[in-house]
């Protein structure tokens, strides 16, 4: 539905594998992210429906290796991926859909800020769209 937060689970692939260890690694007894989909490690992708068969997300060539991610506005069904949708039902929508198309398109073309798996991803981007915040439930440090 327009102006909602969408995601699509998608599995890790070896090379995704690797560098997210790499990440725990490097953020060990900090960093919580544990998502499994038929026992094999997965991941959230998150974009802004628009509400014309469009979704608008941050995603560069490949999935988590992404040194030149970008925000796009891409085709449901290339979002999708041959995945199923769902919609993020926990948001706390600060704004009203038709300005969370907004916010979301305004960013088209942007690097928004710079992806980091950790910092800066496709769900911190659709939760700035939804709530003015960068928030991702998926990649959180712990206070230590």
């Amino acid at each position: 539905m327009k102006g909602d937060v969408i995601y699509v689970v998608r599995l890790l692939k070896k090379q995704e594998q690797n560098l997210a260890l790499s990440y725990y690694k490097q953020y060990k007894h900090r960093i919580f992210w544990q998502q499994f989909e038929d026992g094999f490690p997965s991941y959230r992708h998150y974009g802004i429906d628009i509400g014309d068969g469009t979704v608008v997300h941050f995603r560069g060539d490949r999935f988590l290796i992404q040194k030149s991610a970008w925000i796009q506005r891409t085709s449901m069904k290339s979002f999708l991926g041959g995945g199923e949708l769902y919609i993020e039902e926990n948001v706390k929508y600060a704004f009203p859909r038709n300005e969370v198309v907004r916010r979301a398109l305004s960013q088209v073309g942007s690097n928004f800020g710079g992806y980091n798996f950790i910092f800066n991803n496709c769900e911190h981007f659709a939760y700035w769209c939804a709530t003015g915040r960068r928030i991702s439930k998926q990649v959180m440090l712990r206070r230590s």
